[in-house]
């Protein structure tokens, strides 16, 4: 059981949504397993699962779209 920094809350094993902006797109990655604070709600992601976003980004960057929204599971 893991005691969340920011609040005391208890975090559990959950998901969350990733959102990243390039300034030329914008990133939505739904879905991606993290340690949610039951509390305040803050999501904390492991490093294995943010190399795999860094590589889910890469992939998207090479489509001409101003928004991508992808699920975790099925782009990793």
């Amino acid at each position: 059981m893991n005691k969340c920094p920011l609040c005391g809350g208890i975090r559990n094993d959950g998901t969350t949504t990733v959102t990243v902006d390039t300034g030329k797109q914008l990133f939505v990655i739904r879905q991606v397993p993290a340690q949610v604070c039951q509390q305040c709600g803050e999501s904390w992601i492991d490093d294995s699962i943010a190399e795999k976003i860094e590589k889910i980004i890469e992939e998207l960057k090479k489509h001409p779209s101003n928004v991508e929204i992808v699920f975790f599971k099925d782009a990793a």
